[in-house]
């Protein structure tokens, strides 16, 4: 009788186990948070690199001096 795994090469590929529901749900909530994760990052580069040259040519610029108020 044939073997009901196929060999591919020297290895075998091995079926995956059938999950359950909670499985399921954390490798879609694993997929979510990655997406959301690179998306923040991407942002907080953009906005790094955004900030850093806007900021490039302050330096010489004193910053605008506070005026106290007097006490009552």
């Amino acid at each position: 009788m044939p073997r009901k795994d196929k060999l591919n090469g020297f290895f075998r590929e091995l079926a995956p186990k059938p999950g359950t529901a909670q499985d399921k749900t954390d490798a879609a909530v694993r997929i979510i948070r990655e997406a959301e994760a690179e998306k923040r990052a991407d942002l907080t580069a953009t906005l790094r690199a955004a900030r850093l040259e806007r900021d490039e040519g302050d330096h010489d610029l004193k910053p605008p001096s506070r005026r106290t108020k007097p006490r009552s």
